[in-house]
């Protein structure tokens, strides 16, 4: 009895002692840099008298690398948040003159909302294929 406790003894031993392991750090990777005095990049204003179809183009245009963003984790929220400024500007005009086009933007707008906020790129280019299909079928209409 007394061989097999310390069998077993040994065993815990080599497997608590074995799961430590040496830490390193890698000092080659960078991280950014979160300071207060870091230069960041903003966006112009949005110009509120901007004609629909340049809203709707740049909002294309943002969304057709907000997956990569996604992955990369990089500016995927200041760029949807732009687009969610745009949005508000364009689907007034939308609203106002075809409403029942709406829902077809709001479609690919959440999309890209679920893909920022829950780190699904898919939906992000979902969205976005959604969208060039929708802008593309409104304007040629309008």
């Amino acid at each position: 009895m007394t061989r097999r406790l310390v069998g077993a003894a040994a065993l815990i031993a080599v497997l608590t002692l074995g799961a430590c392991g040496t830490t390193y750090v890698d000092s080659d990777i960078t991280v950014p840099d979160t300071s207060p005095d870091a230069t960041t990049t903003t966006l112009t204003p949005v110009d509120h008298d901007a004609p629909l179809d340049q809203l709707l183009l740049e909002i294309e245009s943002l969304m057709s690398d907000l997956d990569e963003r996604i992955i990369d984790e990089r500016g995927q929220f200041a760029t949807f948040d732009r687009i969610e400024e745009l949005w508000t500007l364009a689907e007034k005009d939308i609203r106002s003159n075809n409403p029942d086009d709406v829902y077809n933007f709001d479609q690919a707008i959440e999309l890209a909302r679920s893909g920022v906020e829950r780190r699904r790129p898919a939906d992000a280019s979902k969205g976005y294929k959604i969208l060039t299909d929708v802008i593309d079928a409104y304007l040629d209409r309008v």
